[in-house]
């Protein structure tokens, strides 16, 4: 008994001796927050199923990363504000579980979400980029629904508040236009203009005439910002330009993409055109197929111009562009995604490859 309370006083004493000087050998944790600089000249942002990582097409380098949900169909950009808007889908389980959808804000200096706002639980989950439009005036967010039903779910990001949701059945994708409306691609071949007053309600709903047939030549859902409107493009290569002025909708006439002789090339991919507003030039990604083949990446890239509507360079890839995403700097950049994770940065203007960066899964770009 004795011999057992030796060793017990023993232990302590041992132990209170030790305490002292393995608490001074342990150093405070050094915390440093690092900020972010710029953004720089043709800054981009390349979305993956892991993140936003932010490049510098200039030097090729990666300047920051977004922490998206691995369910964020799209993430765009204010200047004005220095902020980020990403909508996110989670599970509360991981891949299952109660299902929580919002629109997450996050700031330029550190990348840190700033704010959430709770969104339906039902917006489109797809990785297109016109499924989530910031509206002119800076305010109003617009977010694609499928449940499966459409609809778009309005959110004032300055406010930090769902504001409602308007109902858009067999219409899809997201263009903003003017200072608070946007226009939707609808399956009877039309495109329909819904107009928002100052609070995020809508004020007005207005339906173009039909100008393109669903069932024989079908417009993408994939859109590209022009100086004055968007540039929509049907399955075999047919172009509109459209446009607002007020609660008008102008459809120009169907020029083809194609030139006559080389019918068995047709645009497709993922996020497969863009347009540098200033030049008016239009960046396509081509393949040779046949009917259908929507969703194959391109073998050449082709470069348009808006202002004449010819072809005016083609440029071969491999492998082969499935998205791409053109800056709008005076010197821009041509960034290319290919199906095997690389990223490939060209002058835009020169068609000149500079660099290589690797970013696997990037299903878009957005210009930063």
């Amino acid at each position: 008994m004795r011999s057992t309370l030796l060793a017990v006083s023993l232990a302590v004493l041992f132990t209170s001796l030790l305490l002292p000087t393995a608490s001074a050998q342990i150093q405070p944790e050094q915390i440093s927050v690092e900020t972010m600089r710029g953004p720089g000249t043709n800054w981009f942002i390349s979305k993956t199923n892991n993140g936003g990582y932010i490049f510098d097409a200039e030097s090729g380098e990666m300047q920051g990363l977004l922490s998206l949900s691995r369910r964020t169909p799209a993430v765009t950009v204010s200047h004005d504000r220095r902020e980020f808007y990403a909508t996110e889908s989670y599970m509360s389980r991981g891949v299952r579980g109660e299902r929580t959808d919002l629109v997450a804000i996050y700031d330029f200096d550190n990348l840190s979400p700033v704010a959430e706002v709770i969104i339906p639980n039902h917006m489109a989950r797809l990785s297109v980029r016109n499924h989530l439009g910031l509206l002119g005036n800076g305010r109003h967010l617009a977010i694609l629904n499928m449940n499966p039903g459409h609809s778009v779910s309005i959110v004032d990001v300055i406010d930090r508040l769902f504001i409602y949701e308007i109902s858009t059945p067999g219409c899809a994708v997201i263009l903003p236009v003017a200072d608070n409306d946007f226009l939707t691609v609808c399956g009877d071949g039309t495109l329909q203009l819904i107009q928002l007053d100052l609070s995020g309600y809508e004020s007005n709903r207005v339906r173009s005439e039909v100008f393109f047939d669903v069932q024989e030549d079908a417009i993408f859902d994939r859109a590209a910002r022009t100086a004055d409107g968007w540039l929509l493009v049907t399955h075999s290569g047919v172009a509109y330009e459209v446009s607002t002025n007020g609660d008008q909708i102008t459809i120009s006439d169907p020029w083809n993409i194609v030139p006559e002789g080389e019918e068995s090339w047709r645009p497709g991919g993922n996020e497969f055109l863009t347009v540098h507003k200033e030049t008016g030039l239009l960046y396509i990604a081509m393949h040779q197929g046949p009917v259908d083949t929507h969703h194959v990446a391109g073998e050449e890239v082709w470069v348009l111009s808006l202002e004449t509507r010819r072809r005016i360079e083609r440029l071969e890839v491999d492998p082969a562009a499935n998205s791409l995403m053109v800056t709008q700097e005076d010197q821009p950049k041509l960034v290319i995604g290919t199906e095997g994770g690389g990223t490939h940065v060209y002058d835009a203007i020169t068609l000149t490859h500079e660099r290589t960066i690797t970013t696997p899964g990037a299903s878009m770009f957005e210009d930063f």
